[in-house]
């Protein structure tokens, strides 16, 4: 019997990608439950931002050398429970309550921002046992529901935006209903086309630039109204995109083969 399982070092990059981002999570939601003023919150959330960087390159690293697994499949999903469940869930949490007006921080109303939050962390997991037992059902083209990943580096950089942009602390308790919105969205069976690289010359460049502007102004920590905006339009243009398409089907039925 060996002690350690014995894996091909092809596989050691991509899931030490997925590790890496792991700990960022951590380091995340550690900063958020210890923070007692909104600046120290900013740190926590350009934390998910970071893991959202790494959640997108694990895959692509995996795919270039050929190092995909099931192992693999099931760390990236525990590690964006973390890093997209519990994270957002604790840095809004916070951020409402030593931000938004008082009834928001003790009472009833604290309460039920706590218990939004839980529910928040449960429909990410849903969101996520959904994915794995559904990803054959659904085809390759689409997502049903919100990807934990967009919901978590939406809610991110919306509070970053928010101390960008000098907002009062009144508008922090919008984030209690974009948080609600979210998790709804998380758990429904809205289709949401899975990003590709397009063949026509003019969008493929769009779609690199804005691909290339996010993983430079992320780690500079910079623009976040703008990268609340970009992924905000994607979010709303891809359901839509995916109704059309759709037409209210299941998406798998667009890639069963045809009855003879």
């Amino acid at each position: 019997m060996r002690l350690f399982d014995r894996f091909p070092a092809r596989y050691l990059a991509p899931n030490g990608v997925t590790c890496i981002g792991l700990v960022l999570g951590l380091l995340s939601i550690r900063t958020s439950l210890g923070a007692t003023s909104l600046p120290q919150l900013e740190e926590a959330a350009w934390l998910i931002l970071y893991a959202v960087l790494l959640d997108k390159a694990d895959g692509a690293i995996a795919r270039r050398l050929n190092a995909s697994s099931e192992f693999g499949v099931q760390l990236d999903s525990f590690s964006d429970f973390v890093t997209f469940g519990i994270c957002p869930a604790a840095l809004i949490t916070q951020a409402v309550t030593l931000g938004a007006p008082e009834p928001w921080s003790q009472g009833a109303a604290h309460m039920a921002l706590l218990g939004l939050g839980a529910a928040y962390v449960l429909c990410a997991a849903i969101r996520l046992a959904k994915f794995n037992v559904t990803t054959d059902v659904v085809g390759s083209r689409f997502f049903l529901g919100l990807p934990s990943t967009s919901s978590g580096g939406m809610l991110a950089s919306a509070f970053l935006a928010h101390r960008a942009n000098a907002l009062g602390a009144s508008t922090l308790a919008a984030f209690v209903g974009v948080m609600a919105l979210f998790a709804a969205l998380m758990v429904s069976n809205l289709p949401q086309p899975k990003l590709h690289i397009s063949s026509q010359p003019v969008i493929k460049v769009l779609q690199l630039l804005v691909v290339l502007s996010v993983y430079v102004l992320i780690p500079l920590h910079l623009a976040p109204t703008y990268l609340i905006a970009a992924s905000g339009l994607y979010t709303i243009g891809g359901f839509i995109y995916g109704l059309k398409v759709t037409g209210g089907r299941h998406p798998g039925e667009l890639e069963a083969p045809a009855a003879h």
